[in-house]
């Protein structure tokens, strides 16, 4: 996306940010400041790069874009669907995500299922095979079945790329909903065990409740690595009128022409996933200081 040409100009100029920030503003040893400068530079280098090139208008092999604009910004937000496809898409894959992550820890955790672990394993299996090949695979499953009234193939229609995102992302739900059930007391569902609740209301009244910050966490940690999975979606998108953001970018840019609306929406992803990741993390922050002052 930004070239070697384009990201070694942050390169060069590290030493002289550190030395500056060192001396001038920190008033302490260069070295201590000088490697976080380093590492911060060289992480944030590529969204840097990715920034310039979407309000750059022409930018070849000088340092900086020739001129800037608004225009690419405004030409995905006129012009596509790209943005509200992947807000539906993510939403209900993660909205899944944690039902089945509640289902499968309640099991797995509360109960003396047979096999059951078999069941979690299967669960975090996602991790292990490629989204490429698991995109393959939908394809392959479900290209061979119609729609009824359509007569289009099943894999061609939207809901698949959902159901992929789904198993794409259920592990991250799955281990979300674990650590919230692990931290319940068993003795709350004993006690209402003993006053003849039933397992639903159990897990209506008390157990769901409780998890609720977990569920939460899990729910937009999902939702937001969903939002640039490509490996998966990018073997299930039949037209680009389903197509999610994650896929736009990589059409985008295929050409020259469509570097900056690509930018663009790199951009919206890359805002998008750390609005995400801030948000889980304040809520595993707070719900572990109210854990603390309960103790205390």
């Amino acid at each position: 996306i930004i070239g070697s040409n384009r990201a070694g100009i942050f390169l060069h100029l590290m030493p002289i940010f550190s030395t500056i920030l060192a001396i001038l503003i920190f008033k302490e040893k260069f070295m201590a400041y000088g490697v976080i400068i380093f590492v911060l530079l060289i992480v944030l280098a590529p969204h840097i790069g990715l920034a310039l090139l979407s309000f750059g208008t022409i930018w070849s092999f000088s340092y900086f874009p020739d001129a800037y604009t608004l225009n690419h910004y405004k030409e995905i937000f006129e012009t596509s669907n790209f943005i509200k496809n992947t807000f539906l898409y993510c939403s209900i894959a993660a909205f899944i995500d944690v039902l089945l992550g509640v289902l499968i820890s309640y099991i797995v955790i509360r109960t003396s299922i047979k096999w059951r672990e078999f069941l979690d394993y299967t669960a975090m299996a996602a991790l292990a095979i490629p989204g490429l090949a698991l995109g393959i695979g939908y394809l392959r499953t479900f290209y061979q079945f119609n729609l009824p009234f359509t007569n289009q193939p099943l894999a061609s229609w939207w809901f698949i790329i959902v159901i992929a995102l789904t198993i794409r992302r259920l592990p991250y739900a799955l281990r979300a909903c674990n650590a919230a059930l692990t931290q319940i007391s068993v003795y709350l569902e004993e006690s209402a065990e003993v006053l003849s609740a039933t397992r639903y209301v159990i897990l209506k009244k008390i157990v769901v409740p409780l998890m609720l910050a977990g569920i939460l966490a899990g729910f937009i940690t999902s939702f937001a690595t969903a939002t640039v999975e490509l490996s998966a979606t990018i073997m299930l998108v039949s037209n680009d009128i389903d197509a999610p953001l994650s896929y736009a970018i990589y059409a985008y840019m295929q050409t020259a022409a469509g570097r900056g609306p690509g930018a663009a929406l790199g951009v919206i992803a890359v805002v998008i996933v750390g609005i995400g990741t801030y948000v889980s993390q304040r809520i595993i922050e707070r719900k572990q200081n109210e854990k603390l002052i309960n103790l205390n």
